[in-house]
């Protein structure tokens, strides 16, 4: 069942305007991305700084006002009357930094709490301190850290603690944006096999948000690949990761270090990523692509079905390969 279903998202900033406040430049952050996520399915949404994959989920959430496009929760559209209520419940959200997503004059408690009272979640206060003990134990965090202060712990343990606040009202998604980015190493891994583990507990699907394609594959159902605010690709996870379509995933996958030292090397996109502000014309990755051709220079590829259930937008691929 489509838990979530994006269709023809655009996400559009006025940067700068005239005297009369007419839009003079306009960016473009989302452009016509759509995405279905199903219920208990992870899907990553991967892609260099800039390309739109925070904005995209922020849009969704009603964070940013969307410019155009439809967003439905299980079938119906979020716009509508009392389904927009019953969406932002059941969709939470995990910010990247957790140095900054937590309140530094709440308590551990109240933050995670808050959520509980806006919502009546609780009965009681006996049933709200029980509820965020539970929780605190879910992201293992012992009850003492309820009485205490973001600034008192970790990294790994703010990020914990924003796990728990995302897990507070029940939720069937979560929007992970660039969770682990933040953290050390070791942190990052404890952090996603927590998360597989709460998603296998609570039957929770994902949107995963990353710059690090290994560790997206190692999380993922499907991959989704975002360039200057395009979909670029979208597949199984470990089809796109080991058997890449558009250039712009295979130069992903080249930047990802090898540990066998007689592999033979893929070639990386080169040149600078393009202004958002000044797009090339047609395929905004032609210029930084090898399989360039004319057609590439003033037509936009259509976003269309290349093998069954892999989806691609380039000129060049053809039955699952680049010709």
């Amino acid at each position: 069942m489509k838990l979530l279903d994006i269709q023809h998202l655009t996400k559009k900033f006025v940067v700068e305007s005239d005297w009369l406040g007419r839009p003079k430049k306009i960016l473009t952050a989302v452009h016509d991305v759509s995405l279905a996520i199903e219920a208990g399915e992870t899907v990553g949404l991967v892609g260099e700084s800039g390309c739109g994959k925070s904005t995209f989920a922020r849009t969704i959430l009603g964070l940013y006002e969307k410019t155009h496009g439809t967003v439905l929760y299980k079938g119906r559209n979020i716009d509508q009357n009392g389904v927009h209520a019953d969406f932002k419940r059941h969709v939470q959200m995990i910010f990247q930094d957790p140095y900054a997503s937590l309140d530094p004059r709440m308590t551990v408690a109240d933050s995670i709490s808050e959520p509980l009272r806006n919502y009546h979640m609780c009965a009681n206060n006996q049933d709200l301190k029980k509820r965020v003990f539970e929780l605190l134990e879910q992201v293992d965090l012992n009850s003492e850290a309820a009485q205490r202060y973001p600034h008192e712990f970790s990294g790994g343990q703010r990020q914990r603690i924003g796990i728990a606040r995302a897990l507070a009202l029940n939720p069937e998604c979560i929007f992970c944006d660039e969770p682990i980015s933040a953290l050390d190493v070791s942190v990052q891994v404890q952090i996603v096999n927590m998360l597989k583990d709460l998603q296998q507990r609570f039957g929770l699907a994902y949107l995963f948000i990353a710059h690090d394609l290994s560790m997206v594959h190692h999380v993922s159902h499907r991959i989704g690949v975002m360039y200057l605010g395009k979909l670029v690709e979208l597949g199984p996870g470990s089809t796109v990761y080991h058997d890449p379509l558009h250039p712009y995933t295979q130069s992903l996958i080249a930047a990802i270090p090898k540990p066998d030292p007689h592999a033979a090397p893929a070639v990386p996109a080169g040149g600078e990523v393009p202004s958002p502000l000044s797009l090339p014309s047609g395929c905004v990755f032609h210029p930084r692509c090898p399989y360039a051709s004319e057609l590439c220079r003033h037509e936009s590829p259509v976003w269309r079905e290349v093998q069954p259930g892999r989806f691609a937008a380039c000129h060049h691929v053809r039955g699952g390969d680049v010709v």
